[in-house]
């Protein structure tokens, strides 16, 4: 006969996690404790009592709520917590310690740091306490720095993951507040709690004719958080800037992006996260790169990371621009492409067909070691690409355009035999 598996006792399992809780948290003080002292253990100058303030002052972990009435899902709030997390781990924020220069990430900051500096400034005096003074001066100036880069952090990953396919953008609000326990009959009371709460802020929709067919496209700009109101910055271009005559000079007309702007920008430039497509049309307009117009269309030079990478496709439609698409530089449209394909007879079918215009195939390939081939696409204004692809193979940059599938070592090779034999797609027909 089977034996009876034995009741679980939740009451004293969940007292062992407090105890092993407990045991961890202050493993982490006393390590503090010893940066804040430069090497001396601080911590064994702080009595019991507080040491159990400290703990009972801790602080918890981010909670994440959603407004209600806004559709978000449980999958997003996982994957922003998960992304918080690490971002609060990789952040660090000084001590600014008189004399000492040492650092904390903004985990530890909350949740040792804060009730450390808190609680030694709330109980009496014990002997050792002078030790901390230094430390505990510079309270406020190091939570005021830790706030704001707490909130450019939440700030950044809402625009990271907001996606203008669903017509929306991220908003959030941030607060916080303490729980109602009385430690000792302090003043300084419970644990500290940080509430982000998100939200979905509405992006205008309109309706316009591009070559004959009536879309929709979608206003792009960033939201602003101040004092916990969320407004939409709107992404803007000025008529002079679009070689259109403005008599009063500073006549600027909202930004709109037609989905299939979205769909090749995301693929084209290998976004990993949909907000990169509304920050890099932000960006190319804010810092205002060059415009290129040809005919009815506009070509606007984009750049991510200083690098120039292709162009916006846009035109002026019903007194608002909309993006139409995006093009890489050595796309068979641009000023580049063609200039490229001029250098050495591929035309825009071989072109796709060795994949030059695909941004990994390129950053991955053998192209900056055969001179010639590298020479070929600094005169045609592609030196950005061999710029990418040098530095992602010597110094590690665009790690996020690293693809073993994509890796190519015979590209120049491949180049250089259509360039020598003339074998091209248009060549090839017009023989037959």
């Amino acid at each position: 006969m089977a034996k009876k598996k034995k009741k679980v006792n939740l009451h004293a399992q969940q007292k062992l996690q407090a105890v092993q809780h407990k045991k961890l948290y202050m493993e982490r003080l006393r390590k503090i404790c010893m940066e804040i002292g430069n090497g001396e253990s601080l911590f064994d100058l702080i009595p019991l009592p507080v040491r159990e303030a400290i703990y009972e002052n801790r602080g918890a972990t981010l909670k994440i709520k959603v407004d209600k009435d806004v559709k978000i899902t449980k999958r997003f709030v996982k994957i922003m917590y998960g992304h918080l997390e690490k971002e609060m781990k990789s952040k660090s924020i000084e001590l600014m310690i008189p004399g000492m220069v040492k650092y904390v990430n903004l985990v530890d900051y909350y949740q040792l740091v804060l009730p450390l500096e808190g609680v030694l400034t709330s109980v009496y005096e014990f002997k050792g306490k002078e030790k901390f003074e230094a430390f505990c001066l510079s309270r406020d100036e190091r939570y005021i720095k830790y706030h704001k880069e707490l909130v450019y952090i939440i700030h950044c990953a809402c625009y990271t993951y907001c996606d203008l396919s669903k017509r929306s953008l991220y908003t959030f609000t941030f607060n916080e507040q303490r729980s109602s326990n009385v430690i000792d009959h302090q003043s300084y009371t419970g644990i500290f709690y940080q509430i982000i709460t998100l939200g979905l802020y509405p992006l205008d929709v309109r309706y316009v004719t591009i070559h004959g067919d009536r879309r929709p496209v979608v206003q792009t700009g960033e939201i602003d958080h101040r004092y916990n109101l969320s407004c939409l910055k709107p992404a803007t271009v000025p008529l002079k800037r679009l070689h259109v005559k403005d008599p009063s000079g500073n006549t600027e007309i909202p930004i709109y992006v037609q989905q299939h702007a979205v769909n090749r920008t995301m693929q084209r430039a290998c976004c990993v996260f949909p907000g990169t497509v509304p920050s890099l049309i932000n960006k190319a307009f804010s810092q205002k790169r060059k415009i290129i117009r040809e005919g009815s269309r506009y070509l606007i030079e984009c750049y991510d990371n200083e690098i120039k990478i292709g162009y916006f496709v846009g035109m002026l439609v019903d007194n608002i621009f909309v993006i139409l698409t995006f093009l890489l530089i050595t796309h068979s449209s641009t000023p580049e492409g063609r200039k490229l394909s001029k250098l050495t007879g591929l035309q825009r079918s071989d072109i796709s067909f060795l994949a030059i215009d695909d941004l990994k195939t390129l950053i991955n390939s053998d192209i900056s070691d055969d001179a010639r081939i590298a020479q070929i696409f600094i005169e045609a204004g592609c030196e950005s690409i061999l710029n990418m692809n040098y530095q992602l193979h010597v110094f590690g940059d665009f790690e996020w355009l690293r693809d073993e599938t994509k890796q190519n070592t015979e590209l120049s090779k491949l180049i250089a035999e259509y360039i020598q034999m003339g074998d091209t797609d248009e060549e090839y027909f017009e023989n037959e």
